[in-house]
């Protein structure tokens, strides 16, 4: 007999499917498990416990804990081994049964390192031959996060932004004034990170800066437990930076797909840098194109899309300018920057704006004929970005209506065009031609009937 590769494990997948569509519910025992939710802390271990009623033996039995799905489970005990082959890849290695009490009944599962993704609904079910009983309960995880940290810009108009991570579930966040009146948030930024936990960046605007002192709170809902700072306003405006500003490039910097770009500012009046916060961000503080403090570089709180793709050269870091390189600049790259610098809770930051640009291939035109001769022509053209501006012409260089145009994006960004043109096969020469708006660059190529 042949044996292949995987063939074990296939069978006793299938084996146990087939069990699955075949057990029946019991009449005569039942599964009960805790009376409410159970709490548990992110990081830290959690027991689920279920017990049979009326008290028996579980040695001879299956149990099992799954999510939605009794085929993927948490965790099978079988006859009292435990069975790994179906198990959910995301408990492997964190998941093991307590051996006390399984004589009377009662099943114990331990998860190690809770994650904010075990959150939710769990099944315990008993399966004794073709009958099975199960109950249901409810994991709660929660996890309280850093303190909250508040950012000052401004002199006239004060903008505070409240930052905080690594809680779980979404948290409550809100400003209140010194006498403890709630304040109007109004720009709210919450995401969650590679680990499910929530990060948030709420921006509060105090139009009168001689306000003495205001509170950012960060709630746990689950927990019920809160952190909060203060930030005393007038004393943050008589810091350095407070006085001064950040100068970015007053022109939009240009860069062709595929080339490295620098985008560079600095701190006017001229002062050392060395021991402030530099950050490139896009629309909000987190997370970031490139973080730079103390010297070197923040790994942990950078865009996915930017590592590796980033340097910062602060060779005139003393004088206050910081360049920071991309690296083979993407279509995704287009748009907003700000640079901040940051030092004692204040920032200041100017804006950048970055215009990447791809010229596409040159067009290539075909032709279909038609009845009542005429001829549908295509003209195709891809690698443009941003989207080109595409125009059909006579040998006057007058411009001639499409037909029909259908533009796409490939997975990199860049646009693929296709317009079509219906005129008769014995029309003087055409011209198909794609421009790049910010370029002012052309492609062009040109059909005659004379070539048919």
């Amino acid at each position: 007999m042949v044996n292949f590769p995987g063939s074990s494990l296939c069978a006793v997948a299938a084996s146990f499917f087939f069990v699955l569509l075949t057990v029946r519910q019991s009449d005569d025992f039942r599964v009960l498990g805790p009376g409410g939710p159970i709490l548990a802390r992110v990081g830290k271990d959690v027991l689920l416990t279920c017990h049979i009623l009326p008290k028996r033996t579980a040695m001879h039995m299956e149990v099992r804990w799954y999510r939605s799905e009794p085929d993927t489970p948490v965790c099978v005990l079988r006859e009292g081994a435990e069975v790994t082959e179906v198990q959910m890849e995301e408990y492997r290695g964190r998941v093991e049964w307590m051996e006390d009490g399984v004589a009377e009944g009662h099943m114990t599962l331990k998860i190690r390192n809770v994650q904010p993704s075990d959150s939710g609904q769990y099944w315990c079910r008993f399966q004794e031959g073709d009958f099975y009983a199960e109950a249901s309960l409810l994991l709660e995880v929660a996890g309280l996060g850093s303190a909250p940290n508040i950012h000052l810009e401004g002199s006239v108009d004060v903008q505070l932004v409240c930052t905080a991570k690594g809680w779980f579930p979404e948290p409550q966040v809100y400003w209140e004034d010194l006498w403890g009146e709630e304040l109007l948030t109004m720009f709210e930024h919450h995401v969650q990170d590679e680990d499910g936990l929530f990060y948030v960046e709420d921006t509060l605007v105090v139009r009168n800066a001689s306000a003495e002192s205001v509170s950012c709170i960060i709630h746990n809902p689950i927990l019920t437990e809160e952190k909060r700072s203060v930030i005393d306003i007038p004393e943050k405006l008589q810091t350095e930076l407070a006085f001064l500003k950040v100068i970015g490039p007053s022109q939009p910097i240009l860069v062709r797909v595929g080339e490295d770009t620098q985008l560079t500012c600095y701190l006017s009046p001229e002062v050392n840098a060395e021991s402030m916060e530099v950050r490139w961000v896009r629309s909000h503080r987190y997370p970031a194109v490139h973080v730079h403090v103390d010297g070197d570089p923040v790994a942990g709180e950078q865009m996915a899309e930017y590592r590796g793709r980033t340097v910062l050269v602060s060779d005139a870091i003393q004088e206050g300018r910081l360049t920071l390189q991309i690296l083979s600049a993407r279509p995704s790259d287009d748009g907003q920057y700000r640079c901040l610098f940051e030092k004692d809770g204040v920032y200041q930051e100017a804006g950048v704006d970055l215009k990447v640009v791809a010229l596409g291939s040159s067009p290539l035109i075909t032709m279909e004929r038609l009845k009542d001769g005429d001829a549908q022509l295509m003209c195709s053209s891809h690698g443009w970005f941003p989207q080109p501006h595409v125009q059909w012409k006579d040998r006057d260089g007058k411009p001639i209506p499409a037909f029909s145009e259908t533009v796409t994006q490939d997975s990199h960004g860049l646009f693929h065009v296709e317009t079509f043109l219906v005129t008769n096969i014995s029309a003087v020469k055409v011209t198909c031609s794609l421009s790049s708006p910010l370029l002012g660059e052309e492609k062009a190529a040109t059909f005659s009937p004379s070539g048919w």
